[in-house]
């Protein structure tokens, strides 16, 4: 079974490097990127890797360019969840067109869950 692949857009070097490094070091799962989220073609990129996750990480959880990413990957690609986190917040918004639990306590978590949504439930013995 081959590994979910997680993709990282940021416009933000440092924001992206530091969740980067995290990401990476995960062996359950396929980093890529980062791609920067100024980049115009970022839709059409997206089809040929097909990420599982898609993490859209900004300085501020309402920046305009990654509210127009998300709801140009959900249009285009609804089986794609996106998760977007802010520097300036401890959020993470998690936007899919399928049942996604937002359980999550950090970045890490909450990919795991939006990767396999009944993990949790299993293992805290709720169905």
């Amino acid at each position: 079974m081959s590994k979910p692949r997680v993709l990282l857009i940021s416009a933000q070097y440092l924001f992206s490097e530091s969740i980067e490094t995290i990401l990476r070091a995960e062996k359950e799962i396929e980093f890529i990127g980062p791609w920067n989220l100024n980049e115009s073609d970022i839709c059409e990129r997206i089809q040929d890797i097909n990420p599982s996750v898609v993490v859209i990480a900004s300085i501020d959880i309402q920046n305009e360019s990654a509210t127009t990413l998300t709801k140009a990957i959900i249009e285009k690609y609804p089986e794609t969840t996106i998760i977007r986190t802010a520097l300036n917040e401890n959020t993470f918004r998690i936007f899919s067109t399928q049942t996604v639990p937002a359980r999550g306590d950090s970045l890490l978590e909450t990919i795991r869950d939006s990767i396999n949504p009944n993990t949790q439930a299993k293992q805290s013995g709720h169905s």
